[in-house]
């Protein structure tokens, strides 16, 4: 029933981009003829396809091609509720994952999924910002700890008001990131570090200045570090 299946499967994230926005785009083309919401063959099809793909069981390849109709469907004007739910729980569940290709497709899809504002991912944030700060308090799995800092940086960078009243976690949070030893961990946590300052109003005191008071202590310690991982933190 779908065309151009076969390009899901290939190694070139361009080539899957685009047999996802095909696949896509003959979704909404049905739906402007009649429409039919959740019950659309076209969507019910693609959907089945989608739990196969998406599978933990399935082969990377076949997650990729899962991640990219997930980052197509999320633009599709016609959803309907429940599809949006559907949408933001498959991509909760790849956000974790335990590999890194598959990380940064969930981390692609949740950031689109913030920037549209959808009720199904909004209601759910402050539960997505425990589970990044449990994975970085916690979590020897190096892909879930850069998935975390991602995260928290997507959030932050869209000035979402409820984050306000978790600065002083944040910023406890990324001070053992900033020192890690892989450098990726490092960057990461200095990026998302600067989206978390970004939160803060520069009228209010009470805020700015436990922010300023950490980044200052932060620079000092890496410096007494005297080691490589410790200097390069404090240049971020």
């Amino acid at each position: 029933m779908f065309c151009g299946l076969e390009l899901l499967m290939s190694r070139d994230a361009e080539e899957r981009a685009r047999a996802a926005q095909q696949l896509c785009s003959q979704v909404t083309d049905s739906e402007a003829i009649e429409r039919h919401g959740e019950q659309n063959p076209l969507y019910v099809e693609l959907n089945t396809r989608l739990v196969k793909l998406l599978n933990p069981a399935s082969d990377i390849l076949d997650r990729l091609a899962g991640t990219a109709i997930l980052l197509a469907l999320v633009d599709v004007d016609s959803l309907e509720d429940k599809q949006k739910f559907r949408i933001t729980q498959q991509t909760k569940t790849q956000l974790a994952g335990s590999e890194m290709a598959i990380s940064n497709e969930a981390v692609a899809i949740y950031k689109k999924l913030i920037e549209k504002r959808w009720a199904s991912v909004m209601s759910s944030v402050e539960t997505e910002v425990n589970r990044c700060l449990e994975w970085l308090g916690s979590e020897r799995n190096e892909v879930r700890r850069m998935t975390a800092l991602r995260v928290i940086e997507v959030l932050c960078s869209n000035h979402l008001v409820p984050l306000h009243s978790y600065l002083t976690k944040f910023f406890a949070t990324l001070s053992n990131p900033l020192r890690d030893q892989r450098s990726e961990i490092r960057v990461a946590a200095a990026r998302t570090l600067g989206a978390c300052m970004g939160l803060i109003p520069m009228s209010e005191r009470n805020v700015r200045n436990p922010g300023l008071n950490f980044l200052y202590e932060e620079l000092q310690r890496n410096f007494q570090m005297a080691s490589v991982e410790g200097y390069h933190g404090a240049l971020l």
